[in-house]
């Protein structure tokens, strides 16, 4: 098992992880990613400005994490902790729908992390859909703090923003 960077020639085997994470939320009626969010353009994006990674096993792709300062413009009037520092965000951690239960998130979560302190980030943010019991329990279990929540248009839930002070 491997944590990479993800290049283009894996855009194909991305595709592929994010439709069946969005079937399997469809099955249980979550809309947190629907076929306008993410899409395309947002891999691409990701894949180019090289801030995706991907954890593959025997060259099949598993799941991926996205890690940039890309911030929402809602964040702004939060109450983060780190004020003065330089946060990272994560976004669009996936893991494929029958790779689930493994502990690839927490892999994941923690190549994020170190890769937000090995770029000199001192805090790491995040947004998770409220309605995903899971992913809010692997934040806390690992030192994510609650700090607000923000609205989507053509979402039910809102989205718990969560920080975590990096400390390389």
């Amino acid at each position: 098992m491997i944590i990479s960077q993800i290049e283009m020639n894996d855009y194909p085997a991305v595709l592929a992880l994010f439709k069946a994470v969005k079937t399997e939320l469809g099955k249980h009626n979550n809309d947190q990613w629907k076929w306008i969010y993410p899409n395309r353009f947002t891999h691409k994006t990701d894949i180019g400005n090289g801030a995706m990674y991907g954890l593959k096993e025997g060259g099949a792709l598993l799941a991926v994490v996205t890690v940039d300062s890309l911030q929402n413009r809602k964040y702004e009037h939060f109450p983060w902790k780190d004020r003065s520092g330089r946060s990272a965000c994560i976004q669009r951690l996936a893991v494929h729908p029958r790779e689930q239960g493994r502990g690839l998130g927490k892999k994941l979560l923690h190549y994020a992390e170190q890769t937000a302190i090995s770029q000199g980030f001192t805090s790491i943010r995040i947004e998770v859909y409220e309605t995903n019991a899971s992913a809010i329990a692997l934040y806390d279990k690992n030192g994510y703090e609650h700090v607000g929540e923000v609205r989507y248009p053509m979402r039910k839930s809102a989205y718990i923003t969560m920080e975590k002070q990096l400390n390389g």
